[in-house]
């Protein structure tokens, strides 16, 4: 069993080590914005808001406020569907694709530098302890 001396060296490691600096490019290219340019970017076909929505497991409200931004930042354009007017088709546009494109030059950049740095055998133990981890835990409740 640990102790808390061991606790608390391991808390104070994982403070200053900080991993999800290391994740955090490639988190952003999972949520809001990046996760559905990216899947934009992966499927070949019409996409519609309801299917972004099923695929991203968020609202379809959320989405709706997604599409717009990408739409005012030229990311995307959106048009009703020719089989069904109540159905909303998103398409990428090329400066969307270029973006996407972009950005995973960028986190290859980044995650190819690591790989230099500390070696993709560390690294792969690193990512293989850290789902041990994750499998390990779950969150604290709290009870007020």
């Amino acid at each position: 069993m640990a102790t808390r001396a061991q606790i608390e060296m391991v808390v104070e490691r994982m403070k200053q080590a900080h991993p999800a600096h290391f994740f955090k490019c490639v988190d952003e290219m999972q949520v809001g914005i990046g996760a559905a340019l990216q899947l934009l970017y992966e499927l070949e076909e019409e996409v519609t808001a309801g299917r972004i929505s099923d695929e991203l497991k968020v609202s379809t409200a959320r989405v709706a406020v997604l599409i717009r931004k990408m739409v005012s930042k030229g990311l995307v354009t959106k048009e009703q569907s020719a089989r069904d007017a109540r159905v909303t088709i998103v398409r990428l546009t090329d400066f969307g694709t270029r973006t996407v494109e972009e950005v995973w030059e960028e986190i290859c950049r980044k995650i190819g530098t690591v790989i230099d740095t500390v070696g993709e055998e560390r690294l792969l133990t690193f990512i293989s302890i850290a789902e041990e981890i994750k499998n390990s835990v779950s969150p604290p409740e709290f009870h007020f």
